[in-house]
């Protein structure tokens, strides 16, 4: 095999090698699963990040590529002791690194390397999804497998960067510091924007290991025959599989035992409903299906959701409490507000107030139903320059008044939101406060299993839910421009950015109403069609 193993293909094999061993060898057929626009700008948004993190260090030379004229400049550099080395390249026979800083240590007559993570310092995710909000004054619990990772790959470059003959002594982590807020012109001093880990114990004693691994991880994807199926994704849930798991894995079909709900969580059945060579949904034995524990006290009882769902499957019929549905619907007061934001997480706070990946508000949509049977009113907003906080805030208070409930799906979301502006924007503080104590999460009647149906498939999206209950082209978002909150997203920073100028940005932001107005829209549609099923007054 000519191509050297790189850190991402070797952190890449450790999720998955059958995965990797497609990308090596047959990129013809990896191409043709192509990432989303979203992960593509996480990607531009990475470069950000590593750029901005060179400003902690007063000078340095970039090494530009990764071939044989790199390798040499990165020689050349090393031998004159360079105070600072941004992306010096490293080959093997069998492996390739970059590393993102390198920085001379005269004590201890050798480099320190650091390694620039997009990430925050509390490991929050990055993306736009809809996080589960914080605990006061309480941060994310740490994510253990991605700081592993983070591990692996340092240990990887040290390990590189020894067998090419140069002595690393120290080894950071750089990444951006969640509590950081933005005031005035960015701030590189450490601590600052940016938090420098020292982690040269943890990879010290990790580098053993690692490079046995390596080796592994060599000799699998040198080999040209290709490896069996199943690849270890085949244990995971849906959300979990490989970029290349319908091609190594072709008899799973795209409705199966991976899609069972939160199927993730129970590993174990999953494995065992797959070695008994059941693969979906219909197969499913319902005496299989893990029982719901009992609650502790003051804890939620737990729903029997894949029982629910294989038994809607098996039938083709919905499963519907009609009691439940009803006293929830009964619950909620005119005039109703169908609330839905678009927002931007950008890893690099643009405004003030902001901190890393905290949610920049930029687009709501609301419908407006006085009364049953009155008529269905709209209004939008989209700001794409400067701060829009304070904006959108006016232009909710013009809109939802005092009374009257508004409805979201996934409210966590939307009130996380409402919450942040409220410290944005603090005239606003009790308004914004109130909105949260009157939202009533409409997607609650589908996640408490009220009404389970089979074209669902164990979720509960709006996406899923909306067609189910209400096919046709007018409910449809396949045919908009814009057909998610990742496009949104990238939307809005194609714009902001000024990468979309003209009739090509006005386009997009014809594109961006009409997705955030369907959002609510959906919302209206979903809730008409559970009070006529209901016959609620």
């Amino acid at each position: 095999m000519s191509k050297l193993i790189s850190k991402t293909d070797f952190i890449l094999y450790k999720e998955c090698p059958n995965n990797t061993w497609v990308k090596i060898h047959k990129p013809e057929e990896y191409s043709k699963f192509e990432i989303s626009e979203f992960e593509k700008s996480l990607g531009v948004m990475g470069n950000e990040v590593e750029e901005l993190a060179r400003g902690i260090f007063p000078t340095g030379i970039m090494v530009e590529g990764r071939g044989e004229d790199a390798q040499k400049l990165t020689k050349e550099l090393i031998a004159k002791r360079t105070p600072v080395i941004f992306q010096a390249v490293f080959a093997t026979d069998k492996f390739l690194a970059a590393t993102d800083v390198l920085e001379w240590n005269k004590e201890a007559n050798a480099y320190d390397m650091s390694e620039i993570k997009m990430s925050s310092t509390l490991n929050q995710e990055e993306g736009g999804g809809d996080d589960e909000e914080e605990e006061e004054g309480k941060p994310k619990r740490i994510n253990k497998k991605k700081e592993l990772q983070y591990e692996y790959d340092l240990a990887f470059q040290v390990n590189v960067l020894e067998m090419c003959g140069v002595k690393i002594n120290n080894k950071y982590l750089i990444r951006l510091n969640k509590e950081y807020k933005k005031y005035g012109p960015l701030s590189f001093k450490e601590g600052d924007l940016f938090i420098k880990e020292n982690k040269t114990e943890a990879i010290n004693n990790l580098m053993p290991v690692v490079l046995d691994e390596m080796d592994l991880a060599y000799n699998y994807l040198s080999n040209p025959k290709e490896p069996k199926a199943p690849c270890l994704c085949y244990y995971k849930g849906r959300s979990s599989h490989c970029t290349a798991f319908t091609y190594i894995n072709p008899e799973v079909p795209k409705y199966s035992v991976h899609d069972l709900n939160r199927i993730g969580n129970s590993k174990a059945y999953l494995r065992e409903l797959l070695d008994d060579g059941i693969l979906t949904i219909d197969k499913v034995p319902e005496e299989s299906i893990p029982k719901v524990k009992k609650a502790k006290e003051g804890e939620k009882q737990g729903k029997p959701r894949k029982l629910n769902q294989v038994r809607a499957y098996k039938s083709g019929e919905p499963i519907i409490d009609i009691d439940a549905i009803k006293a929830e619907l009964n619950s909620l007061t005119f005039p109703l507000y169908f609330l839905d934001y678009e927002t931007y997480p950008t890893a690099i706070p643009i405004f003030d107030g902001y901190r890393p990946y905290q949610q920049i508000v930029f687009q709501y949509s609301l419908h407006v139903l006085e009364s049953k049977n009155a008529e269905l009113k709209h209004y939008e907003e989209l700001i794409l320059e400067g701060d829009p906080a304070e904006r959108i805030v006016e232009s909710l208070r013009k809109n939802i008044g005092d009374t009257g409930t508004v409805i979201s799906w996934y409210k966590n979301f939307e009130n996380s939101r409402n919450k942040d502006l409220a410290k944005l924007v603090p005239l606003q503080y009790e308004f914004l406060h109130d909105v949260v104590r009157r939202t009533y999460d409409l997607m609650d009647i589908v996640e408490d299993q009220y009404y389970v149906h089979p074209g669902f498939m164990g979720r509960s999206s709006i996406k899923k839910v909306l067609p189910t209950l209400a096919p046709g082209p007018e409910h449809s978002y396949k045919e908009l421009g814009v057909q998610n909150g990742t496009d949104a997203i990238e939307a809005y920073r194609q714009i902001s950015k000024g990468e979309l100028v003209g009739e090509e940005a006005e386009e997009k932001k014809k594109q961006m109403l009409e997705y955030c107005k369907l959002d609510t829209k959906a919302m209206y549609t979903i809730w008409k069609y559970l009070c006529e099923l209901v016959e609620v007054a």
